[in-house]
């Protein structure tokens, strides 16, 4: 099988966790192959005036950014293809309130009045100065409406994949109903399945946070309860350029504290960090299923992870889940863990939750083949 997924025009340019899980999806569809099952490739394509016709599939990803999605969702059905949806759609209660409450400044306060899909408008306009093939997507999204892009091509995939159910529940309330057959719960895989808890390694980092530093991400919450705690972090992660005063704000507190700035690494040594790690921070406004709040778990650090997104649906109450809006709850969160780590807590398990479920990589993609071979003759 030979799978198209197109994507946002900068994904390569900006790379984000929708490029590395379709990246991993098709590594793990040609490990498949190889290894003699129903296996796949695929192409990544940034290019929206790409012809579709010469694929099986098309999977498409990522409706909170329907000015890029919307035209291939066009392009696929015009090729007359299978088309399957990973929508990655973040609940815009949440990033309402991150737009009143968590961006901060000037910005923020013009922000909250707008609202998403006012605001998304304008962000098009700023890209299609970069990316001129978005200014024919545009004007035939204005003409339509965003939201009945977006609906239309949820209505139109013959197979919706979301990462968690809260995913699916924040699609229905802000898109209206679809039947609930039309989904299919398929998480991110992980690299590093079977690695949790392993006591021989050092533990030399007391706090670490990686992510991009964004307001979204909410860094200076996390270095400002550091701070008062009188501890010291790690923090990972590309400065966001669009974030400048964030960014500035961020610096100038790290340089005035005990934390440690690392900036940018692999993704092999983000895992190294994790490893060495006693606890991992993420304390986001909105986020789908945060993937490094997995990952940490498996390297066997405290989780404490934002009530925002769906990670309290797969690790339950083996991690403290903090309000992005309250340091007290962060604070509350990192005590509890570190204390995990020192040995006066067996377990965080407040929920009385069991082990979760995790997926390698290679399993979710035996998943994905199976569900692509439903659709291609």
């Amino acid at each position: 099988m030979r799978i198209a997924y197109p994507m946002r025009v900068d994904a390569l340019d900006k790379p984000g966790g929708d490029l590395l899980q379709v990246s991993r999806y098709i590594e793990s569809g040609k490990k498949q192959a190889k290894d003699g099952c129903i296996g796949f490739d695929g192409v990544i394509i940034t290019d929206l005036g790409a012809d579709l016709s010469c694929f099986d599939l098309i999977h498409l990803t990522n409706i909170d950014r329907p000015v890029d999605s919307y035209r291939s969702f066009l392009a696929a059905k015009a090729a007359r293809r299978p088309i399957i949806l990973s929508p990655i759609h973040h609940s815009y209660r949440e990033i309402e309130r991150y737009e009143r409450m968590g961006r901060g400044g000037l910005a923020g306060r013009v922000s909250g009045l707008l609202g998403f899909t006012t605001l998304e408008y304008l962000r098009n306009i700023v890209r299609s100065r970069h990316h001129p093939q978005l200014i024919l997507s545009m004007v035939r999204m204005t003409r339509k409406s965003m939201r009945k892009c977006q609906r239309e091509m949820l209505t139109g995939a013959d197979q919706i994949l979301v990462l968690t159910e809260k995913e699916r529940m924040d699609i229905v309330a802000d898109f209206g109903e679809i039947p609930e057959e039309r989904f299919t719960n398929l998480s991110n895989g992980l690299d590093c399945v079977g690695n949790e808890g392993d006591e021989r390694v050092l533990r030399d980092i007391d706090v670490c946070m990686v992510g991009r530093v964004e307001a979204r991400k909410n860094q200076v919450a996390v270095l400002r309860v550091l701070n008062r705690l009188g501890l010291s972090g790690a923090f990972v992660g590309a400065l966001n350029t669009n974030h400048k005063s964030y960014c500035r704000q961020f610096r100038s507190m790290v340089e005035c504290s005990g934390s440690t700035y690392i900036g940018t690494v692999s993704h092999e040594e983000v895992l190294r960090i994790l490893r060495r790690s006693k606890v991992h921070v993420s304390a986001s406004w909105f986020e789908v299923l945060s993937l490094v709040d997995l990952e940490a778990f498996c390297a066997g650090c405290g989780v404490v992870a934002s009530d925002c997104g769906g990670t309290r649906e797969v690790l339950g109450g083996m991690a403290c889940y903090v309000s992005p809006d309250s340091d007290e709850s962060i604070e509350r969160c990192i005590r509890a863990m570190l204390d995990r780590a020192s040995g006066s807590m067996v377990i965080y398990n407040r929920e009385g939750a069991s082990k979760p479920i995790l997926e390698s990589w290679s399993e979710i993609g035996k998943r994905l083949a199976e569900i692509y071979n439903q659709y291609v003759k």
